[in-house]
């Protein structure tokens, strides 16, 4: 028991020093450096070095109760900033996937649809050369072209990859990324990451009649340690680039008199984003995968005979069996 206490003492100490600590030190490191800068002397290293020198030759800085005063007021400083970074990171978070709050509702709506009308217009022209496509081979397949007919036509018409007409091979690929690009189902929030999410349900529900808010946390049990370690690492991340742009945030404020914080803004906001998409997409890829594999363990762990593969028909009594008629 006392290794374990060990152990465990040493891995919070850890966490503690890594995500409260260090990073709260660097951001009062910063804010004071520019308070003593500030616009004008933006990069004097010389004036900075002058003004550590004249602290450390005071008499604070020889007197051992002031030191050990400063360094817990420092500490417990740097793990308030980091508090604040953390919960700041949590409204990121809400507004990345789209819970915007009240005062935000108008434009919340107003963003959605225009997302549903650039994905409405992508998704008709993506549907019409799929249409122009089958509407060419259709033809060719029942008529074809005469044996004296150019062998270019000829080709072009029994492979449909006339790249000179809407409908081939390569503008359905390319209409249809452009349009997977602003969502990959009608977009029901005002930004990509929480249409992301969303579009999980929505495809799930599409192609088993599932409902995976009420299925998810049943199949959650079901699923293998591996495949748990998994959504969590995904699911830590999105939280981790969260709280990377709530430092972002934070850095606003010393930007506000030493210009060069900016440049930590605009560089923390920018991984922050990309970082933060890449653990959305692969979060909303694990829990999509896991219905597809495991769905047919869920309906199995209810009584529900499903022999080969989850079908619509199991998931639509899946989903009638967990809703208990509500």
């Amino acid at each position: 028991m006392s290794a374990f206490l060990t152990t465990l003492g040493g891995k919070l100490a850890d966490t503690w020093l890594s995500l409260l600590v260090l990073p709260g030190l660097l951001y009062l490191a910063v804010a004071t450096a520019g308070s003593v800068l500030g616009h004008r002397n933006a990069t004097d290293h010389a004036l900075l070095v002058e003004r550590i020198d004249r602290l450390a030759a005071g008499p604070t800085a020889h007197s051992p109760g002031s030191v050990v005063l400063i360094a817990v007021l420092v500490l417990v400083s740097s793990a308030g900033v980091s508090r604040l970074a953390a919960a700041l990171g949590g409204g990121v978070e809400r507004l990345w996937l789209g819970d915007w709050p009240a005062p935000l509702r108008p434009a919340d709506r107003a963003l959605t649809r225009r997302r549903a009308r650039r994905w409405t217009t992508a998704d008709a022209r993506y549907r019409r050369a799929l249409t122009a496509r089958a509407l060419r081979v259709a033809a060719a397949t029942a008529e074809p072209p005469t044996p004296d007919a150019p062998d270019e036509l000829l080709s072009n018409a029994l492979r449909g990859t006339d790249h000179d007409h809407e409908g081939s091979d390569d503008d359905t690929v390319a209409l249809n990324a452009r349009r997977n690009l602003i969502a990959l189902t009608r977009p029901a929030r005002p930004t990509w990451m929480g249409d992301r999410l969303v579009s999980v349900d929505a495809r799930v529900h599409h192609a088993y009649r599932l409902d995976l808010t009420t299925a998810w946390p049943r199949l959650w049990l079901l699923l293998p340690d591996t495949t748990h370690s998994e959504i969590r690492t995904a699911r830590a991340a999105l939280t981790a680039a969260a709280r990377r742009a709530g430092w972002g945030a934070l850095y606003v404020l010393p930007a506000l008199w030493w210009w060069p914080a900016g440049l930590v803004v605009a560089v923390v906001w920018a991984s922050a984003w990309r970082q933060g998409r890449l653990a959305v997409h692969e979060f909303a890829e694990l829990v999509e995968s896991a219905v597809d594999l495991h769905g047919r363990d869920l309906a199995t762990a209810l009584g529900i005979p499903c022999e080969e593969r989850l079908t619509a028909a199991e998931g639509l009594e899946i989903t009638r069996a967990l809703r208990k008629g509500v």
